[in-house]
Order: C-alpha cells, then sequence, then structure tokens
C-alpha cells in the first residue's frame, strides 16, 4: 500500500486549520465541528497529533487557546512529536484571516476523502487478486463501497434562517402561481393529493399492502400519473414481475380493454384501435423500466443516480417491491431484519440524495388478516420496524373484497363499515358481462397512516381489477360515504 506521504494532502490547509483553531474560537468550533483527527493526512505528523489535543480540549469542556494546547499535547506525551511551543507559534504566524477557515475546512475534507477512496481502490484490487467467486456481487460490493464514500462529500454549507426562509417563500409563491395548492409531483388522486400535497422531493413513501391487493398496480398507476401530468421521467424497478408484464397492465389501464384479452390477443378491431391509441400515449412518457429479478441494492442505488445523472428533473422513482431487494451475499432469514433496516435507511438516504421522490412498495405481514377488521396497521409493516420509522409517508391498502373472495368476513370499523343486514346480505353473482363492462371494480381504502409533513386519513379508490387501473370515486360518492360513516 503506498505510504501517506504518496497520498493526496494539502498540508497549508491543515495549518491554516490549526492555526485559526488557536486563535479564534469560532474557527475551532466549525473545524471540530466538521473534522475529525484522521482527516488531517499525516503528510506532516505533527498536524493530526495538535487536532487531537483540540478534540480533547473540547471533550473536557476546556478553552482552546495556544497555552492550554500546548500543556493538553505535554499531557498526552506529544510535546516533542508535535514540534512543540515553537511550531504552535508558527501555525498561528501563518494565519491572514482565521475568518476564512471554512474554505481550508473544505480542503481538508476534499484531500481526505480523496485519500480514503485511493486507499479503498487499493483494497478492491487485493481482494481481486486473491480471488473472485462472484463477479456480480464483487462489483455490487465494490460500487456500494465507493459510492458510501462519495456520500460522505457534502459541499452545502450551514444556512442562516434568512436563506431558509427565503425558499419557503419561494415555495408558497410557486404553489400559488400553479394553482394546484402543492410543488409536489401530482399522485393523479384528488383526495390523495390534498393530504400528501403531491410527492416531495427527498421523501420516502411506503405503499403496504397484503399480496394481490393490488398495490404493484396502485404504484404503476401513481408512476403514470407523475409522468404523463407532470411531464417528469420516472423510474420503475421491477423485481417481481417482467417490464412487458407491467406494459400488459399498463395498456390495459389505459384502454380499458382487460388484461386478459391483451395477454391472449384475443381482441376485436375495436379493442386494437383501443390498444394502438394506449400504446402512442404512454410511449410519449418518459418511464424508464428495470425488472431485474432480486436486483441488489447497490444495483438499485447507481442506476438510479445514473438515471437522475442523464435526466436531471428526475420526478418520482418506484421500487417494486422492499422485499425482493437484497443486500447480505447469501440470504439469511435470521439476519433478514437487519437486511432490511438497512436497505430502508439506504434508500431514504437515496430520496435525499437524489433530492427525488421514492414510492417503495412493502408486503404486509399475515397478522393483519388476524384482526377481526382485517384492516392493516403500521404494525403490520413486514420484517422490521425500521421502515416505519424511515418512511416519510405511510400508505396501507385494505380492500374489503378481496377477504370476502376467500370467504372471510372483515369486521371493519371504520374502513368498511358494516351498513346493515341489507348490505351484508349475499349479492347475487355479476354476469360476465357485467363483470368486464365495469372491470371488476372493487373498492379500495388507502389509509395515510403516516405523514410526516401533513395530514393522515383514508382515502377511497375504485380499483378495475381487470383493467389494473385506480381511479378517483365522485364528489358525490365521497360525500355518501363520509356521511354513513359519521353516522
Amino acid at each position: 500500500m503506498a505510504s501517506f506521504v504518496s497520498l493526496p494532502s494539502n498540508v497549508e490547509a491543515e495549518r491554516v486549520v490549526l492555526g485559526s483553531c488557536l486563535i479564534d474560537p469560532t474557527a475551532a468550533e466549525l473545524a471540530l465541528a466538521s473534522l475529525q483527527t484522521k482527516d488531517f493526512s499525516g503528510a506532516d505528523e505533527r498536524n493530526p497529533l495538535i487536532f487531537e489535543a483540540i478534540v480533547k480540549l473540547y471533550e473536557n469542556d476546556m478553552p482552546i487557546d495556544p497555552q492550554t494546547v500546548i500543556n493538553m499535547l505535554v499531557n498526552l506525551k506529544y510535546e516533542k512529536a508535535s514540534g512543540g511551543n515553537a511550531y504552535i507559534y508558527e501555525l498561528i504566524n501563518g494565519v491572514i484571516n482565521p475568518d476564512n477557515v471554512e474554505f481550508y475546512i473544505n480542503m481538508v475534507q476534499e484531500q481526505s476523502l480523496l485519500r480514503e477512496l485511493l486507499l479503498k481502490t487499493d483494497e478492491i484490487q487485493k481482494k481481486y487478486a486473491k480471488g473472485v467467486a462472484n463477479i456480480g456481487e464483487f462489483i455490487v460490493h465494490s460500487n456500494d463501497e465507493i459510492s458510501q464514500i462519495a456520500q460522505k462529500r457534502n459541499v452545502k454549507h450551514m444556512q442562516t434562517a434568512a436563506e431558509v426562509a427565503k425558499i419557503v417563500d419561494e415555495n408558497i409563491a410557486k404553489s400559488i402561481e400553479n394553482d394546484r395548492g402543492m410543488l409536489g409531483v401530482s399522485t393523479g388522486y384528488r383526495k390523495l393529493d390534498q393530504y400528501t400535497h403531491g410527492w416531495q422531493k427527498g421523501d420516502m413513501i411506503i405503499l403496504a399492502a397484503r399480496p394481490s391487493v393490488g398495490k404493484t398496480a396502485l404504484g404503476m398507476n401513481l408512476a403514470f400519473n407523475a409522468a404523463q401530468r407532470d411531464k417528469v421521467p420516472v423510474a420503475f424497478f421491477s423485481l417481481e414481475m417482467s417490464a412487458p408484464k407491467i406494459m400488459e397492465r399498463l395498456i390495459a389501464s389505459r384502454c380499458y380493454v382487460s388484461n386478459d384479452k391483451i395477454q391472449t390477443g384475443r381482441l376485436s378491431s375495436q379493442d386494437r384501435v383501443k390498444v394502438a391509441a394506449a400504446i402512442k400515449e404512454i410511449s410519449q412518457t418518459k418511464i424508464f423500466f428495470d425488472d431485474t429479478p432480486n436486483s441488489r441494492l447497490g444495483d438499485i442505488v447507481a442506476k438510479a443516480q445514473r438515471l437522475k445523472n442523464s435526466h436531471p428533473d428526475l420526478g418520482l422513482i418506484v421500487i417494486d417491491y422492499l422485499g425482493r431487494i437484497r443486500y447480505f451475499d447469501k440470504a439469511d432469514a435470521s439476519a433478514r431484519q437487519q437486511e432490511v433496516s438497512y436497505i430502508s435507511g439506504e434508500l431514504k438516504t437515496l430520496a435525499r440524495t437524489l433530492n427525488v421522490p421514492v414510492l417503495v412498495l412493502c408486503q404486509l405481514n399475515r397478522n393483519a388478516e388476524s384482526n377481526d377488521n382485517k384492516v392493516p396497521s403500521l404494525s403490520n409493516l413486514r420484517e422490521s420496524g425500521s421502515i416505519e420509522q424511515d418512511a416519510d409517508i405511510v400508505m396501507l391498502m385494505y380492500r374489503e373484497d378481496y377477504y370476502t373472495a376467500l370467504g372471510q368476513t372483515a369486521k371493519s370499523k371504520s374502513w368498511a363499515k358494516d351498513k346493515g343486514p341489507e348490505a351484508n346480505a349475499p349479492k347475487p353473482p355479476l354476469s360476465e358481462a357485467e363483470r368486464e363492462k365495469n372491470g371488476d371494480l372493487s373498492e379500495v381504502k388507502v389509509n395515510v397512516a403516516k405523514n410526516r409533513n401533513g395530514q393522515v386519513g383514508t382515502v377511497t379508490l375504485f380499483f378495475q381489477k381487470a383493467f389494473s387501473r385506480f381511479d378517483d370515486p365522485s364528489p358525490e360518492y365521497e360525500a355518501r360515504i363520509a356521511s354513513e360513516e359519521e353516522g
């Protein structure tokens, strides 16, 4: 491995930082908040020793000045190695204006990260030299380790209250100007937009449901709505279903031709016209699909970063679904909770780093079905409590007919309210023509159970299962449901 001297460093910047700390308490506070002893290169071995003494003084709530630093160096047995009094006063005399210390702190940070990166690449090369059993996993791990170093680079300075207030004022002005009452990317659903104010940049949103309730269909509809209504690029990671299968559903949702007909090719001439029009409409959007099964976390992060670089206006990332993402080399049930916690945190970091909303689909555990009312809660999020903690918004889907189709009764107190014996009486099955006409219609409740920056509550959507399409109910229908629930 290369020696410290041969690695990149900026000794002069280190000296200015140390000298500024010795004569200006504000400069010392800035340096201590931004740097660690390891950030000083060792190209001049005295510099990390002196900064370590400054850190010790700070940790012991002692004043930082030339004399206290010299005393601490003596206590640490560093007096000779650090250059003693002569070097301390050389550092002080080398500072022209301590007010510029932030500029030099950034230089020291940049050199430290560059050294860390070079050392990591050297380590990766040595691992490769010993032999690689799985090239794919080796590449993913290496990329992940390098990405973690790159994410440490933070060139953004602290903002004053005036600067932050100006940003908020500009956001309010934009909301008024666009007459939508929100700055985020539209969900495409009236009431859901009222709760969320649209998908906000940097947010991680969880959409959770039991299998076959319709979370993939809703995620697909949300992706299309963002791409079509807000004209923004959208990334759709499908870890369970192929891109063509997702596209078949999307086409069905746009042209009201059943998935079954599209998949089997049993299309009338009128159906073919509708399908062609839907394909044209979808082709005009900027939706990017990745259908790599069981993707590694590092792959998803790298692909999302690449797409953001090529499309800076990337408006939404959809991941279907969390349970299929892997980080560890080997599947280990005992470590799955730890793995999910890490993945959840990294997806939140991805949203913040790219400044893009990330919608993550997630399965609810079986405990939701053991509830008398079958209505899921935040505690039913599968595998890790970190999901709820990391998410800015959590939406839980409930569909009563999912349970009635299984011969189960949902005794809901709120979402699927008991409307009396007539409503609960068995209904005659729809004819095939009736079922086809309404797309096998179903009422779905979406509970916004957590909303870090807004209200929580329940949204009703109509799900036409045959078309994989979600729509808003009419205002009249919403008013009737609201009055029934109040009653």
